[in-house]
């Protein structure tokens, strides 16, 4: 089980995610089964990733994993 800390009720909890939304690769949709929040999760940010194999980004400050390009930076330039 992965979990995720919710944005609305801000417990760590297992998401229901909301595959038929079109988000960027490295994000998904969720919908929180404890409170019912509707939202964008970076995946890096699951609780049980381990420690190894995460990053902060040098440019941005947010998490990325260590061999990827980080997620945010590739959003900002996007906009």
């Amino acid at each position: 089980m992965t979990l995720f800390k919710c944005n609305g009720c801000s417990r760590k909890v297992e998401f229901l995610w909301l595959d038929q939304l079109d988000t960027p690769e490295g994000f998904k949709a969720y919908q929180c089964t404890s409170c019912g929040a509707v939202g964008i999760k970076n995946i890096v940010d699951a609780e049980t990733v381990p420690d190894s194999e995460v990053s902060r980004c040098i440019k941005c400050g947010d998490w990325q994993f260590r061999e990827l390009p980080c997620h945010t930076c590739a959003l900002i330039r996007s906009k």
